[in-house]
């Protein structure tokens, strides 16, 4: 099946691409991800996964600069805005739509995040994983680095983030970060 029309029922589900300055902040409530996140946080972090967070950041590192990262096919906003909740905050979500499907690859993440700055310009902070409910057929979860994949029901995607480049001290996984912040999203 291609990639395309899985994610285009996802996205007639969620709010449409739109670019940083037509919905600046989107404000989630801690329970707009009541699960996403609780069992991918609920163990320490092994010495494999801080390895596979490495090759991460490497595989990655040249989407530093959004433009290059847009260039790549990570072109639009999946969901509109920066996400934030009084948890911390994940920031901008650029998306990849020629990767989404029912896999996932490490080094190939479907949205890269960004953190605007106080100068305008958006910083790498991590990068998320993303299978649409309609594509993944298995009677469990997605995993990937033996961590499940979280319901995103608003969405309408599996998900799972990895905080690479930027660490989080809420873990690897965790799904807010605290060290990260829309304030400068105007």
């Amino acid at each position: 099946m291609s990639r395309l029309p899985v994610l285009a029922l996802a996205l007639a589900l969620a709010v449409g691409a739109c670019t940083a300055d037509e919905s600046p902040t989107v404000t989630l409530q801690p329970d707009a991800h009541a699960s996403h996140g609780r069992s991918a946080t609920d163990r320490a972090t092994t010495p494999g996964e801080l390895q596979a967070a490495a090759r991460v950041r490497a595989a990655t590192a040249r989407f530093a600069d959004v433009a290059v990262a847009k260039a790549a096919g990570y072109d639009e906003q999946f969901p509109a805005g920066c996400a934030t909740s009084p948890g911390g905050a994940q920031g901008f979500h650029y998306i990849n739509r020629a990767l989404v499907d029912a896999k996932t690859d490490l080094l190939e993440p479907e949205l890269l995040m960004y953190e605007p700055q106080p100068d305008g310009t958006l910083e790498l902070v991590g990068v998320d994983y993303v299978i649409p409910f309609a594509a993944w057929k298995g009677a469990r979860p997605p995993v990937l680095l033996g961590r499940e994949f979280m319901p995103n029901t608003p969405l309408g995607v599996w998900a799972l983030h990895i905080w690479a480049p930027r660490d989080n001290p809420k873990g690897l996984f965790a799904p807010w970060n605290p060290t990260v912040s829309c304030a400068h999203a105007d």
